[in-house]
């Protein structure tokens, strides 16, 4: 293990090149680029040593980000001009650098700092209004009462006290719109806890509860050998390359959230467009921003 003299905090973002990265291929990519810049990192001890590079937590597939957290523990001291200069050299393509921090080397952890999560996205085959109500339902709500498969067993959590916000407003962009100028969107947004002692939710829990709240299907991809199950929701077939601890797990890997996977098949005829007229669809979901417990602090 090489000694650690520097430890930077970094904010970075990741765009549509990225979105569909797995988090382990994430954490290849940028450790090649490290070596690429020629960045003198820190690595761990035992029979294979690794870089020390930590990130607070998973991005789920298909979501992109604005203000992710990462903390990169160097054996050599760097500038902040040096670093941005040798992280320039050799960025995963897809990422980009919004802000570097020098932390001390003695500071907590990254991980159990984390105190909350913000996510936005534009919903269609809703009104607005229909899901302001189906909001405003969830938050006025004293239990959310779910169940997660997990493997050949059903986990029964409450979703409640996971969600901290929920706010509608009519569609964004016209970017982030669905195609058909006919299709009814509205856009969400939500703030949900990620704590490892209080548990963490997750954004494509809070949308399989909204579509029991309005009685639609979500098109939802649910993690390898688990879904999401409410009231009104089927349970979901398909899977995806990610792991996760029990429902709310802490830096758990999330699962693909988003209505437009690569590759995916489109439906037509008029049987394929009822069916997809009864569907909740995530279009271009979005991490806003990891919150840490300082920083929401009043």
């Amino acid at each position: 293990m090489s000694e650690v003299r520097q430890r930077w905090r970094l904010i970075f973002a990741r765009g549509e090149e990225a979105r569909y990265l797995s988090h382990l291929d994430a954490v290849r990519l940028w450790e090649r680029a490290f070596r690429r810049g020629e960045i003198p990192i820190a690595t761990t001890e035992g029979f294979s040593p690794r870089p020390r590079l930590v990130f607070a937590a998973p991005l789920p597939l298909g979501m992109l980000a604005e203000h992710e957290l990462a903390d990169l523990f160097l054996a050599e001291r760097l500038t902040i001009p040096d670093l941005r200069d040798q992280l320039a050299g050799g960025m995963p393509r897809g990422y980009r650098i919004v802000d570097l921090h020098d932390v001390w080397i003695g500071a907590p952890a990254l991980a159990p700092q984390l105190a909350a999560a913000d996510y936005r996205m534009t919903l269609s085959n809703v009104g607005e209004g229909r899901l302001a109500s189906a909001a405003a339902r969830l938050m006025q709500a004293e239990r959310l009462p779910r169940k997660r498969r997990k493997e050949a067993r059903s986990i029964a959590y409450d979703l409640r006290p996971l969600l901290l916000d929920l706010r509608v407003g009519p569609a964004d962009s016209p970017a982030a719109q669905p195609e058909a100028a006919s299709v009814e969107a509205a856009s969400l947004w939500m703030r949900l806890r990620h704590s490892q002692d209080r548990g963490s939710g997750r954004a494509d829990e809070v949308v399989a509860a909204l579509a029991d709240e309005i009685g639609l299907r979500a098109d939802l991809l649910p993690e390898e050998g688990e879904g999401v199950e409410g009231p009104g929701r089927a349970a979901a077939t398909q899977g995806a390359e990610v792991t996760e601890a029990a429902p709310g797990a802490p830096g758990a890997a999330q699962a693909p959230l988003t209505s437009e996977p690569p590759g995916a098949a489109v439906t037509s005829g008029n049987a394929g467009q009822g069916a997809a007229r009864n569907m909740l669809e995530v279009v271009r979901p979005v991490r806003e921003r990891l919150w840490l417990a300082a920083e929401l602090e009043p």
